[in-house]
């Protein structure tokens, strides 16, 4: 503290000297901060451009979802043979020209047997992803698929574990209408998502066995009474899974189901689980970007207002919704992170476009799964990811 009060005052006697020595301190100002002087006048130089935090293939390589499941060498160590795969691929060509989807990252991620070279997970065509693209039966499904879901926003993958096979999807509602349409592309996609992260699943447990993949490489599942306290015995038959529950992959549903049921009669809605197989649907009542801006206003004028009654102060708080939003925010966010880590499940986000609630839900839950996410340089992939790559309207908000 000392060396900088002196510093300062060293400062200000050098100020004090002649003319041309505050004349150079401002050429040397204008330098540090890039500029020129001329005649006088500095002239700020252009601001250099701010480095991508997110590129797509690098950042999904860090997660480490195409990497294969297991550690080859206590395999080789234990006599197994390790033969677990990453159940997802990248999506190169399809999207690099933004064809597929305008509001979407140029590199997307998607199920191993849809997408991939290897086999179909319900026994139909399998899809090679040669010269970093795929043949135009495999772009024709994407296309389909894609041309079911508002804005075009097909399922497509934000986060994965390294592990088993959760991991987090988003895409916007789907186009089902009054008439109940169907999309058997848009099912088998999904269909497939649910059976590459069992798929997983199964290994990852036989590793921890000690079969494939051999010997144990991370912590046994908690006992039940323990996800109990966690959930808060809140939503228990939901979030704690046993084997009676059949649900392989939960879409989560940002809307109040009125909501989703009024879009309806505007040509959407949202999925119906007869047609998706081992799919269950919540709803989670986030109000749409409206209400939240609404709720935001009274918030400001209340806290900002010189004549608010401290007395009702906490009555006065809670009548603006603001820390309602907030919680349905945070509580949609916990259940997204607790599925994926503790039920190792694929869970699927969506709201309207895809774009608001989702990108919300979907960042926070991920700062609950991912440390490095909440570092600075993570944090700003993080930012530049779930909201500018997967579309967030930045010049529509407020």
């Amino acid at each position: 503290m000392a060396g900088s009060v002196g510093g300062g005052s060293g400062g200000h006697g050098q100020s004090g000297g002649g003319e041309g020595q505050g004349q150079g301190q401002g050429q040397q100002s204008a330098s540090a901060k890039g500029g020129k002087e001329e005649g006088g006048t500095v002239v700020a130089a252009a601001t250099p451009h701010t480095r991508r935090r997110f590129v797509p293939m690098e950042e999904f390589e860090r997660q480490g979802i195409f990497s294969s499941r297991g550690d080859g060498n206590d395999a080789t160590s234990r006599g197994h043979v390790m033969s677990s795969t990453s159940p997802w691929v990248p999506i190169l060509g399809a999207i690099a020209n933004y064809g597929l989807c305008a509001t979407y990252p140029s590199v997307l991620v998607g199920p191993c047997g849809i997408v991939g070279g290897g086999s179909g997970t319900d026994g139909g065509d399998s899809y090679s992803n040669e010269t970093n693209g795929l043949p135009d039966n495999g772009i024709g499904l994407l296309r389909r698929c894609a041309a079911f879901r508002s804005e075009n926003r097909l399922p497509a993958l934000t986060w994965g574990s390294p592990h088993h096979g959760g991991s987090i999807w988003r895409c916007s509602q789907p186009k089902v209408g009054l008439q109940g349409n169907r999309s058997i592309e848009d099912e088998r996609y999904l269909y497939a998502i649910a059976e590459e992260a069992k798929r997983a699943n199964l290994k990852a447990d036989a590793r921890l066995a000690g079969g494939v993949g051999g010997g144990s490489n991370g912590e046994d599942r908690p006992p039940t009474e323990f996800l109990r306290m966690l959930c808060g015995r809140n939503n228990e038959s939901d979030l704690i899974m046993d084997g009676s529950n059949p649900c392989s992959l939960k879409i989560m549903d940002m809307r109040p189901k009125s909501a989703a049921m009024a879009n309806r009669t505007q040509g959407y809605g949202y999925e119906n689980t007869n047609y998706y197989r081992g799919a269950s649907i919540n709803f989670y009542g986030i109000g749409n970007i409206h209400a939240v801006r609404d709720s935001y206003q009274k918030v400001c004028a209340l806290c900002l207002s010189p004549n608010t009654s401290d007395i009702q102060w906490m009555q006065l708080v809670e009548n603006t919704n603001w820390l309602s939003m907030a919680r349905l925010i945070l509580s949609a966010s916990r259940q997204t992170a607790f599925h994926v880590h503790y039920n190792q499940l694929p869970i699927l986000l969506h709201c309207r476009h895809g774009w608001d609630r989702a990108s919300q839900v979907a960042a926070l839950s991920q700062l609950l799964l991912d440390p490095h996410y909440r570092m600075r340089e993570g944090f700003s992939t993080l930012v530049e990811k779930d909201s500018l790559s997967f579309g967030w309207t930045w010049r529509r908000k407020e």
